[in-house]
């Protein structure tokens, strides 16, 4: 059965706050999701620290590709997402524990 969210969070040289991203959506009242982190080529160890997150966070999933820019990593995040809902996040943000929950349910209201 597909997650009720797919968070698609592109990253390129993100290192320094890739991890505190991860961890506020791990951190999420809404446990029914998936990380699609899109690494986009780069080069200061972001694609081997999401990794090691993902050996310990199954909802995590790691795409690497090639360095082809913001948009081009957040359309292979969508492409890749199995929910019905997909949630955009950057690698640089902080997600407040409610957030998925909420937005899930507003879009999911008749």
């Amino acid at each position: 059965m597909p997650p009720r969210v797919s968070v698609v969070l592109p990253v390129f040289n993100a290192a320094a706050t890739v991890a505190g991203a991860v961890a506020s959506i791990q951190a999420q009242s809404l446990a029914d999701w998936e990380l699609i982190a899109v690494d986009d080529g780069s080069t200061d160890g972001t694609g081997e620290l999401l990794e090691a997150i993902a050996v310990r966070e199954p909802r995590l999933r790691v795409l690497r590709l090639p360095h082809a820019g913001v948009a081009a990593a957040a359309n292979a995040g969508v492409a890749a997402a199995q929910a019905p809902l997909v949630a955009r996040m950057d690698a640089d943000d902080v997600a407040y524990p409610a957030r998925l929950a909420r937005q899930a349910a507003f879009l999911e209201a008749p």
